[in-house]
């Protein structure tokens, strides 16, 4: 395709680009810790492919570096957010591991675990 034929951001655009990165530059480093957090989480749920609509998208090496990178960043805010904000994210990560579990199947005969969760 030739360079004229691709689209340049159009006024409003450049505009909304610039508007939005002035709000984020507004942001603690704290806060942009947490959307990463949320990122992730969202990610980690989606490559579990728990419900129909991710079933397609299912990774558990995915799903398990979202929840080990959810779980290494939720170290860095101890201290520096709320304890009921870290209470209710540690809720979130328990969840978010149990799931892993879970779809990771039913364990061998024998009961003896992989050792491979997050």
């Amino acid at each position: 395709m030739p360079e004229d034929e691709l689209e340049q951001p159009g006024a409003d655009e450049r505009e909304a680009m610039r508007r939005l990165e002035e709000e984020i530059g507004r942001l603690s480093v704290a806060d942009h810790v947490l959307l990463m957090m949320h990122s992730l989480s969202s990610l980690a749920v989606e490559r579990l492919g728990i419900s129909p609509e991710t079933a397609g998208r299912k990774d558990l090496e995915q799903a398990r570096l979202a929840i080990d990178a959810f779980k290494a960043l939720l170290g860095l805010l101890e201290g520096k957010r709320p304890a009921e904000e870290i209470t209710d994210h540690r809720a979130v990560l328990a969840q978010l591991q149990m799931a892993y579990v879970g779809a990771l199947g039913p364990a061998p005969a024998g009961g003896e675990g992989g050792g491979d969760t997050p």
